[in-house]
């Protein structure tokens, strides 16, 4: 698998770290019950932030909608991670997200494929890292 970022964790995003750390998906409930995508920070449809909102653990079933090959980084800090498969799926709880795709040949990807979470670390050696949800096919 090709290089992925190191991130750090802030105060929005330390419930998702410690979730993905279990291998959990950590995702929010807006208060009329639909399931919010981790990076949403406002509900989109009621226009407004819920620092108390619920948290949902997502099944970590998705279907692949799209993608893309990246052959030449976005950023320098990506440099050693390309190529890699850049993709938005459809999470079963119903938010799309856009991932990064392992264990996955482009050529035999297709709209619609089923896949699963899968939770990657960064090498002990390196120092300290946070787990990243990646996908791979079911």
């Amino acid at each position: 698998m090709s290089a992925l970022p190191r991130v750090e964790r802030d105060g929005a995003s330390a419930a998702f770290f410690d979730a993905a750390a279990r291998d959990e998906l950590l995702l929010r409930r807006a208060p009329d019950g639909r399931v919010l995508g981790p990076q949403d920070d406002v509900d989109a449809r009621l226009g407004s932030a819920d620092p108390d909102s619920d948290t949902v653990v997502a099944s970590g079933d998705a279907t692949l909608v799209s993608w893309a090959v990246v052959h030449q980084a976005p950023l320098p800090w990506l440099a050693d991670a390309v190529p890699y498969v850049c993709a938005v799926v459809e999470l079963a709880e119903g938010p799309w997200l856009t991932v990064r795709l392992v264990d996955a040949e482009a050529g035999a990807l297709s709209a619609g494929q089923p896949l699963r979470v899968r939770f990657v670390r960064p090498d002990p050696a390196d120092g300290p890292g946070e787990a990243l949800a990646v996908f791979a096919p079911a």
